[in-house]
């Protein structure tokens, strides 16, 4: 019966002040240290979108750089002595 007693006594705090305020400053400490790991989650959130935007931009520009090179490609396709050695070129043309 002491065990049933025991238990009864964990899970109804209220009738006992002691133990409330006991599981009061767990759950404070707890709560703490819940906001503290989202604070470290939202910087970490807020520097990989940096990243994302920046490496966004980064194919945008490497993407122009392919299609005016492309383009240079096309634009010298007569010429191949400038470009016949440069298979690839040739391939990707086809």
């Amino acid at each position: 019966m002491d065990g049933q007693r025991g238990f009864y006594e964990m899970e109804n705090p209220t009738e006992n002040p002691s133990k409330a305020t006991e599981y009061l400053k767990e759950l404070n400490k707890i709560i703490e240290t819940q906001q503290g790991l989202l604070e470290k989650q939202r910087v970490r959130i807020e520097e990989l979108e940096l990243q994302v935007t920046d490496l966004c931009k980064e194919n945008a520009c490497l993407q122009d750089q392919h299609q005016r090179h492309l383009a240079t490609c096309r634009l010298q396709q007569g010429n191949y002595s400038a470009l016949g050695a440069i298979e690839e070129n040739v391939m990707q043309e086809k």
